[in-house]
């Protein structure tokens, strides 16, 4: 039996970088340790139970498990995303009834039905635990998004720490004890989940600061670990106090706030923007471009106005060279 590895998440130091390469699914990031995203993890880990982690939506939450991925080498990492028309068996396994009805008109039906069967993402979770290669990381994005069989399902299988495979003679797919893989599970909140699935989990409420200094302080430490943009700090505390004013207004007027997502797609297309500016006028220009395309990354409810008055920059900048303004 391969021995369970110790707790990797005990080296971890808040305020630590990480960069994450780009994916099929995911672009090319930066992440910042918290304290409590590393105490959560520690304690997951420890304790064999998944982590769910609670939030608005473009919180980075799904951020927690590309980065617990990369430091056990398992990358990449395992997703599933859930939609409203999910179905609990869809975690373990699919059959594909439609493959298997074309064989047998065509008289070459596997009796066996192990070319009908698919596996889910949380199969080749454990079938990996089991072979002795680093752990790995299976991130169910917004659970929040099925019905409650779905975790209720999971509830299960986590507490046999195995599942039943009807259509292979009843296989008994089970992971091995201290080698099981870390879940990672995320919410938006849309639905409430079942009391008894949240009981059996580590739960992280990441939850941005609600002041705003403080909040303008969060989404700059999160901009610059984003070390492939280049963007200006005056322009990244410019679009953090902006993301402030313009998710206020949301949450004011009774709709889910803009946050970190907004801010990174912001800074994202500053740095495309000014790719070609010198350094002496970019900080100019990325500000000037926050003025006008602000709005459209952070005010988006119909009857909100998208000709709000915009924060203005901390000091005004002087007008941009000639063929550098936005």
């Amino acid at each position: 039996m391969t021995e369970a590895p110790r707790n990797p998440f005990l080296t971890l130091q808040a305020g630590t970088e990480l960069s994450l390469a780009a994916t099929d699914r995911f672009p090319a990031a930066g992440h910042l340790w918290s304290q409590p995203e590393i105490d959560a993890l520690i304690l997951a880990w420890a304790a064999h139970r998944p982590l769910l982690v609670r939030g608005e939506a473009g919180s980075g939450k799904s951020q927690i498990a590309r980065a617990a991925a990369k430091v056990l080498g398992s990358e990449p990492l395992l997703v599933e995303v859930i939609h409203p028309r999910f179905e609990a068996l869809d975690l373990l396994y699919r059959l594909d009834a439609v493959e298997r009805l074309s064989d047998a008109q065509l008289g070459r039906v596997d009796p066996t039905n192990k070319r009908y069967v698919k596996r889910g993402r949380l199969w080749d979770a454990v079938e990996q635990s089991a072979e002795g290669r680093p752990v790995p990381v299976l991130l169910i994005d917004e659970i929040d998004k099925a019905d409650a069989d779905v975790p209720n399902a999971l509830l299960e299988v986590l507490g046999n720490r195995s599942f039943n495979v009807p259509p292979l003679e009843h296989r008994i797919v089970r992971a091995e004890a201290g080698r099981l893989p870390l879940i990672v599970i995320t919410t938006n909140e849309e639905r409430e989940l079942p009391p008894a699935f949240v009981r059996r989990c580590v739960v992280l409420n990441l939850n941005p600061p609600g002041e705003h200094d403080a909040f303008v302080d969060w989404l700059v430490a999160r901009g610059r670990v984003h070390r492939h943009l280049d963007v200006t700090d005056a322009a990244r505390r410019h679009a953090a106090a902006q993301v402030f004013a313009d998710r206020t207004a949301s949450m004011a007027a009774g709709y889910p706030p803009v946050g970190l997502a907004e801010y990174v797609d912001l800074l994202t297309a500053l740095n495309e923007l000014t790719e070609a500016s010198g350094e002496e006028e970019r900080s100019v220009i990325q500000l000037g471009w926050l003025q006008r395309l602000g709005s459209y990354a952070l005010v988006k409810n119909a009857d909100q106005r998208q000709d709000r008055a915009a924060v203005p920059p901390a000091s005004e900048p002087s007008s941009a060279p000639d063929g550098g303004s936005p």
